[in-house]
């Protein structure tokens, strides 16, 4: 373990008490958040926040980093479901379009294609799988000249599966529709390029893999289709406020901002960005190259381990091309398991019949060998 890893873990308030192995669902409390915590309150008492505000937009650049954007491309979400529906209620349908999703991906993915089909009646086409697998082909089967938009996440929040998001993309594109990628368990853990991809929008939050708090996101959409989408929705973030004297914003027109910022509907909340932008620096000071390195290794080391179970049945694809943080086994008695398992300070996530361990860079090979003495024991 390198000096960099001990010192994140030496810092962080979680590892002092627990073996946390659940970045998939909420990232733990480190030193450097922590810290950002008390400094805000600090700036509050003080009603000083210019500090904060360039923290804030910080994050855009950092985040830019991550998936090799830029900062003009970002903008502030609530959530990462709200990207998505940015996305798909800035479109025009017909009685012809249809919308492309996998049939069992996150829900805030698989329900903006159900209202869709609700709503406004357009059709929603589910990709299947096969045994957890998304496959190209599965996706070419349903795309055709009338799709509107394909979503995806890059990462399967159930099984892991990583997606090859660059041949579906390219699919989407020469049947003229828009694609989507839900990122939010890749970026952080994963490199993500949305150049390579070639792909339109990208949604994530920042809690996870990003390692900051929840309820907070970030919506890319490529710098070429900005000035040619008018918002979906109005919000006074996204127009021009012009002085800070009176009159402020004009009330008697709707102006956008020029910029990706008109897609700014909602306050942005500065407390959870300025945690956030000190997550990002923990991840973007080690490298998200050695980052996946690394969290590759500890997923190889975990399915070894999980080999010498007996009455288990992996959820997750052992293809490294198409491995993510994400390991997945299912297990009876799951649920009473991972209750087990919290008692003990380990914290593992139940979902979908199994146990969902997610390990980041920082974590170890004790902290697996630690979780799977007591599954054992659980288990037998």
């Amino acid at each position: 373990m390198d000096s960099y890893i001990r010192k994140i873990r030496d810092e962080s308030p979680t590892f002092q008490s627990h073996i946390y192995l659940n970045h998939a669902s909420t990232g733990p409390l480190h030193g450097r958040t922590a810290e950002a915590l008390k400094k805000f309150s600090t700036h509050w008492a003080e009603s000083n926040f210019e500090e904060v505000y360039v923290a804030c937009e910080e994050v855009k650049s950092q985040f830019a980093q991550l998936i090799n954007a830029t900062a003009e491309e970002i903008v502030f979400t609530p959530d990462v479901t709200h990207g998505t529906k940015i996305a798909v209620n800035m479109l025009e349908y017909d009685k012809k379009s249809n919308i492309v999703c996998y049939w069992n991906d996150y829900p805030g993915q698989v329900y903006q294609a159900l209202y869709l089909k609700e709503k406004k009646n357009v059709e929603y086409r589910p990709v299947p799988d096969k045994k957890n697998e998304i496959l190209v082909e599965g996706f070419a089967d349903k795309i055709d000249e009338n799709t509107k938009i394909v979503l995806l996440s890059h990462v399967q929040w159930l099984s892991g599966y990583k997606s090859n998001v660059k041949e579906i993309a390219k699919i989407a594109h020469e049947n003229g529709a828009y694609i989507l990628v839900d990122s939010i368990q890749s970026t952080g853990a994963l490199v993500n390029d949305v150049k390579d991809w070639d792909i339109d929008f990208l949604t994530c939050g920042v809690a996870k893999w990003l390692i900051g708090p929840n309820h907070k996101g970030l919506f890319y959409i490529n710098k070429k289709l900005i000035d040619e989408f008018y918002p979906p929705f109005a919000g006074y973030h996204g127009t021009d406020f012009g002085s800070r004297d009176e009159p402020y914003w004009n009330v008697n027109k709707l102006e956008f901002l020029p910029s990706v910022d008109k897609f700014m509907d909602t306050n942005p909340g500065n407390l959870l960005y300025y945690v956030a932008n000190a997550g990002m620096k923990i991840l973007l000071d080690y490298g998200v190259d050695k980052i996946e390195k690394r969290i590759m290794h500890l997923t190889d080391y975990l399915f070894e381990k999980l080999d010498e179970l007996k009455n288990i049945e992996l959820i997750t694809s052992r293809n490294k091309e198409n491995r993510s943080g994400i390991v997945n086994a299912r297990i009876p008695n799951n649920v009473e398991i991972v209750k087990k398992l919290k008692e003990k300070k380990i914290i593992v996530s139940s979902r979908y019949g199994g146990i969902r361990i997610s390990p980041h860079f920082y974590n170890k090979e004790e902290d697996i060998d630690r979780l799977l003495e007591l599954i054992k024991q659980y288990h037998s």
